[in-house]
């Protein structure tokens, strides 16, 4: 993925792909989506095809013509560490342990907070002793 922003448009068609059950013609989207023009949809398709977001799934007609039918390659959370990586590559110093924090700080849900933070001891003991190993 190449260092760049991503408009309210782009993030509006990586949704409707990533909620979607089959991949997607620029048809099929403006149709779902009426608020979308035909040239904003295809537009943006080009823009996440060039940056390796979505693929072209399969050809398929859309009446008596060959559509492209196109599907996300990257989930939603695959998604958001990419863009959170490019966000913070630039800075020289980035507190992991203060990130990490922020992200708990507003949780209300004390159970599933511990569950993830249980899950994150485990990863990082392992991500420990793999780095350990290398040593």
């Amino acid at each position: 993925m190449h260092s760049r922003r991503f408009t309210g448009r782009d993030l509006d068609i990586l949704q409707i792909l990533w909620n979607a059950s089959d991949s997607m013609t620029a048809l099929e989207i403006v149709k779902q989506h009426p608020e979308l023009t035909m040239n904003t949809v295809q537009a943006v398709l080009r823009k996440l095809l060039k940056e390796g977001l979505i693929k072209i799934n399969r050809i398929v007609y859309s009446g008596t013509v060959l559509s492209r039918s196109f599907a996300s390659v990257i989930s939603p959370e695959e998604f958001v560490i990419l863009q959170m990586k490019e966000n913070v590559k630039d800075i020289d110093t980035v507190n992991k342990k203060a990130f990490v924090t922020a992200l708990f700080e507003d949780e209300t849900d004390t159970e599933n907070t511990i569950k993830e933070i249980e899950e994150i001891e485990l990863m990082l003991s392992k991500q420990k002793e793999l780095l350990k190993s290398k040593m």
